[in-house]
């Protein structure tokens, strides 16, 4: 049964910027015969300069049990047994690619960092505080699909050569065809029921990084419990020479507040 369920698209939480370090921009411009003495300035004078943008979105977060209540699902039975503990919430992520012009992205990694904290900090607990945690996640592994073909021939020919008669001796061809799948990940989580949950997200032959990506976590939190949310975002680029990608080259990635628009140094949200 799929318990995750779509909802509008959430507004725009973290607006993230992207671009080479300065050390990295200035090695690429010399290397590809670029005039290095313009670029210093932060006008994008060369295509290494360019930034490449990412967007988090404002995440939306639906209790679970009254989620399928208004609908004609029901709980799975995990999930109800646990109800006497633990409190089950649905979140709606979404993250944006936009790589800069001329390049584009070799991989990606979202992620967050979980923090469990009493909603009463004066409040004394028993034992030790547990903390919430990603109970299920959603896509849990996306893959491309290649068809490989391989032909396998095999001719020998043997030759006799003498004077003053010539004979040779030809062997039948050998031909043999094997078909096989191979498939490659695009985008898989990470840490499944842990408190770091993430997904990677890998071009492949048929798919590019871009545009917008959404997803879906159920995290599970002790009741009396609030949970608070620290977000991560690394990425590498390659440009391209003509049809000539570089090397995967990793991003200086900073993020910004929407409003007002500032720079921001800890990500951090409460999620639920």
């Amino acid at each position: 049964m799929d318990i995750f369920s779509s909802t509008d698209g959430p507004r725009e939480l973290f607006l993230v910027e992207g671009q080479l370090a300065e050390d990295e921009i200035v090695f690429l411009e010399e290397t590809h015969g670029f005039d290095t003495t313009k670029g210093v300035t932060g006008e994008i004078t060369t295509p290494f300069r360019a930034q490449s943008y990412f967007s988090i979105g404002d995440p939306i977060v639906l209790p679970l049990a009254e989620l399928l209540a208004t609908s004609d699902e029901a709980l799975p039975a995990d999930i109800r047994l646990q109800l006497h503990s633990y409190e089950f919430w649905q979140i709606q992520l979404t993250c944006s690619f936009q790589a800069a012009p001329g390049c584009r992205f070799h991989d990606a990694r979202f992620s967050l960092v979980l923090e469990t904290v009493p909603i009463q900090l004066n409040t004394t607990t028993q034992g030790v505080l547990q903390n919430a945690i990603a109970y299920d996640l959603f896509p849990l592994k996306i893959e491309d699909e290649c068809k490989i073909n391989v032909k396998y021939t095999f001719n020998p020919e043997v030759k006799f050569d003498f004077n003053p008669v010539s004979a040779s001796l030809a062997l039948p061809i050998y031909e043999r065809a094997k078909e096989y799948v191979v498939y490659s990940s695009r985008i898989e989580a990470f840490d499944l029921q842990g408190t770091q949950p993430a997904w990677s997200f890998a071009r492949t032959a048929t798919h590019e990084i871009s545009g917008p990506q959404k997803l879906f976590m159920i995290v599970r939190k002790p009741k009396g419990t609030q949970v608070k949310a620290t977000f991560n975002l690394a990425a590498r680029v390659q440009f391209m020479i003509g049809n000539i990608p570089l090397d995967p080259s990793p991003l200086v990635i900073v993020f910004r507040r929407q409003n007002p628009q500032s720079v921001i140094t800890d990500a951090t949200i409460l999620l639920c």
